[in-house]
């Protein structure tokens, strides 16, 4: 008998079965080029599906003659596009997976404040997030929209598609009808609930006409926007009541958060509690009118899943960041093995790569779409090598596995007392948690394919030498730079410490610390962040100062508002456009003097009684010249290479690790 009974279970779902409660959610991937897939889409749906989810709901699709020609989406908008939908269908299907997509629209919604063309909505009301002001839709253009979606649900049904999920959530055009916060007609599609609810109504209606009973819909609603005049529970209860019955909707989801400041709440992240949105789903449950209803936000772990449905808190798992860091969590969940699950660490890294690289990648998957993700490392032992990495940290780790892996001998040096880099270090602060989750599977892969660990053991280029290698992996990490600001004579004593270590050398303290910390920060990531506040935490008085206009400008839009609400709520003073003038003589007395950039203005923190920083890294590589000097060219990956983001020295590290 399978350890998660509930999750095992297979249920009906309009006139489909799945074979179990597991159900991939929507998620933007920019696999798709052109408005077709590439192997890179198929490959990773495929792969999903392959790992045992019931149900995928596909990205979003361009449904409407409006979202015509967008190359990042799937063509649904006219018969050209059915031939690409085909290809997903024949990839999932074979695997026992029913496939959705999903229909949306943003409407007058943007991330930035860079303007669109065209922009429309319910209302001339601007956007919360961008400040575009969008032109109202006519009847016209809602009746032909309509029109549109349900005629792109029939060629998906064509392609072979189960159904499709209408996404009325997330501050997109849909919301943005639902609620009186952005809705303010005097229409049919504006004014009392009845008529805010018409455009999606028309929607569900037309779609079911146009394909029948047998095509799936789901429906994704607002939950709580954390706006004003918005959507809140209440509001959500009767949109559900109203809008959800069996013969319009075969499933509901609700959703958290919109185009606003709220938007970091739809996918919460470490600092969010695990399954943060269970309990109020649970009470909207009560008010679908018998409509199975999906249940998601921030669930990791299979036994939080398990408990959901035993509790009969949902009837249906929704995994999204879960599924991108491991595809066969389902099958190692319900075979016996989730012991082996690669966790998702909950740090948005996801979201944050497709603003950076414009397609999705994973922090604990660096693997994401390659076949690699479901049948494992391939063995290749016909040309056997030994191989020394020097450094434990993420990047050194991946490498270090990976090529162990494919029957190589490897051997890895560990200056500290455990290997993990500073990825360990950071899991122990509050909310970056779950990164223990990518030390704990390296570890325990790197036990699995035998590589040989030497922690406490800053190896030289004599040791590297001795074990007369085939090649040589630097992973020896990057430094902190010391800023220019600070006193030469301090640089190295031990007085000035990075912020890291001054967290290493507090952590075994108790008690609020006499004086005040000051902290100067030219990081701006979120690690940054998360130390400045497990410090003001512990010990208060905490002053945090940038020269930059703002802090977190380095991080995601829906990282950067998460911090930027815990920095506001905390008990941290935060001072930007600051400009420092530290002296040993100042220092002497606990004071730091600072400038504001713009007007000159000075000020003075006293009773200082630890002053840190955070600044940009230098690689160390002071074992690259003796050993280039001995004829030994090493490969060098991670912050050794140039500091980068976790999710480019995982990938470092894998790419090497296979090539090798």
């Amino acid at each position: 008998m399978s350890d998660f009974p509930h999750l095992a279970q297979a249920i009906k779902i309009g006139a489909h079965t799945l074979k179990n409660r597991i159900v991939h959610c929507a998620i933007l991937t920019r696999y798709v080029a052109n408005q077709a897939p590439t192997d890179a889409f198929l490959k990773y749906h495929e792969n999903r599906a392959r790992g045992g989810a019931a149900m995928i709901v596909s990205e979003t699709v361009n449904a409407l003659r409006g979202q015509a020609g967008r190359p990042d989406y799937l063509n649904a908008h006219n018969d050209e596009g059915i031939a690409g939908l085909s290809r997903v269908v024949e990839r999932v299907r074979q695997h026992d997976c029913l496939l959705l997509a999903q229909f949306q629209d943003r409407g007058r919604g943007h991330y930035s404040d860079n303007r669109q063309d065209q922009p429309y909505g319910p209302s001339a009301l601007p956007d919360d997030l961008s400040g575009i002001v969008p032109l109202p839709l006519s009847i016209s253009q809602i009746e032909q929209m309509v029109d549109d979606f349900a005629a792109a649900a029939q060629r998906l049904q064509k392609a072979g598609y189960n159904g499709v999920e209408i996404s009325a959530g997330h501050g997109h055009l849909f919301h943005q009808f639902l609620s009186p916060h952005s809705n303010q007609r005097e229409d049919a599609y504006g004014g009392d609930l009845t008529d805010r609810i018409k455009f999606v109504a028309d929607v569900l209606s037309a779609v079911r006409q146009t394909c029948g009973a047998g095509f799936m819909i789901g429906l994704k609603l607002p939950a709580e926007d954390g706006l004003e005049d918005g959507i809140d529970l209440v509001a959500a209860t009767l949109i559900a009541n109203t809008l959800v019955t069996p013969e319009a909707v075969d499933y509901v989801a609700f959703c958290w958060g919109s185009q606003a400041d709220t938007l970091h709440w739809h996918l919460p992240d470490g600092h969010f509690p695990r399954m943060p949105y269970v309990e109020k789903t649970a009470g909207l449950r009560q008010h679908t009118n018998g409509v199975p209803v999906m249940s998601l936000g921030r669930i990791v772990d299979p036994h939080e899943a398990e408990n959901i449905l035993a509790q009969d808190q949902a009837d249906l798992i929704g995994l999204g960041r879960t599924l991108i860091a491991d595809p066969a969590w389902p099958n190692k969940t319900l075979g016996g093995h989730s012991h082996t699950i690669r966790p998702c660490v909950s740090g948005n890294g996801c979201w944050a790569s497709l603003g950076v690289d414009g397609r999705l990648a994973c922090e604990n998957n660096p693997a994401l779409a390659d076949d690699i993700e479901i049948e494992g490392i391939p063995l290749d032992t016909a040309d056997r090598r030994k191989i020394v990495v020097v450094g434990g940290g993420a990047a050194g780790m991946e490498a270090a596995w990976v090529a162990a892996a494919r029957g190589h001998d490897v051997t890895l040096f560990e200056a500290g007392p455990d290997t993990g880099g500073g990825i360990r270090q950071f899991a122990r602060l509050p909310g970056s948690e779950g990164l223990a989750g990518i030390v704990d599977f390296q570890s325990q892969a790197a036990k699995q394919h035998g590589v040989k660990i030497e922690t406490g053991w800053r190896a030289g280029s004599n040791d590297i030498k001795a074990m007369a290698p085939d090649q040589v992996i630097l992973a020896t990490g990057a430094s902190m730079i010391w800023p220019e600001q600070f006193p030469s004579e301090f640089e190295g004593e031990g007085i000035i410490l990075t912020l890291p270590d001054l967290v290493e050398s507090l952590g075994q303290s108790n008690g609020p610390q006499p004086g005040n910390i000051v902290v100067w920060d030219k990081d701006q990531s979120s690690a940054t962040y998360d130390a400045v506040l497990w410090l003001a935490e512990k010990f208060g008085n905490v002053f945090l100062l940038t020269s930059q206009a703002g802090f977190a400008m380095s991080e995601s839009l829906i990282n950067r508002q998460g911090i930027l609400h815990r920095l506001r709520l905390s008990k941290v003073k935060l001072l930007v456009s600051s400009k420092l003038t530290v002296t040993e003589a100042d220092l002497t007395e606990g004071v730091v003097k600072y400038n504001d950039i713009a007007t000159e203005s000075r000020g003075r923190i006293e009773n200082v009684s630890a002053l840190t920083y955070a600044s940009p890294r230098v690689p160390r590589l002071d074992l690259l010249p003796d050993l280039e000097a001995a004829g030994i060219v090493p490969h060098i990956i991670g912050d050794a290479q140039g500091p980068r983001r976790l999710v480019e020295a995982m990938s470092d590290g894998y790419k090497l690790g296979l090539k090798i």
